[in-house]
């Protein structure tokens, strides 16, 4: 599993996932995602383009990010997200709370939006 903080920013966090987002994935990456997310407190844009797989632990580490800045006051975006992974968040009836767009620019709209 890689990470890349991609902008750590004033107004927004951005970072981009490659690999699988399962037990050994969500392992390597954890502490590094929440650090470039939560412990920063911005806006946050997630690019799951290039994630081939996602477990109910990648899952739980994507809605610990989630709810972490919704105590902040801030909200989380996924960019691009795989048909596969969409599938599995839908399924798993997670779509509300992790909003998905594959659109830069609609990504920052929902990061504005109320």
């Amino acid at each position: 599993m890689d990470m890349q903080v991609l902008e750590a920013g004033d107004s927004l966090s951005r970072v981009a996932l490659a690999g699988m987002l399962d037990l050994t994935g969500v392992g390597e990456v954890e502490t590094r995602f929440l650090a470039a997310t939560v412990a920063r407190g911005k806006p946050a844009i997630v690019d799951l383009s290039e994630v081939s797989f996602i477990s109910s632990l990648g899952m739980g580490m994507l809605l610990t990010a989630v709810k972490g800045l919704k105590r902040k006051g801030m909200k989380l975006v996924l960019l691009k997200p795989q048909p596969n992974i969409v599938m599995a968040l839908k399924a798993a009836r997670l779509h509300e709370l992790l909003p998905m767009t594959d659109d830069n620019a609609q990504a920052l709209q929902l990061l504005a939006a109320g």
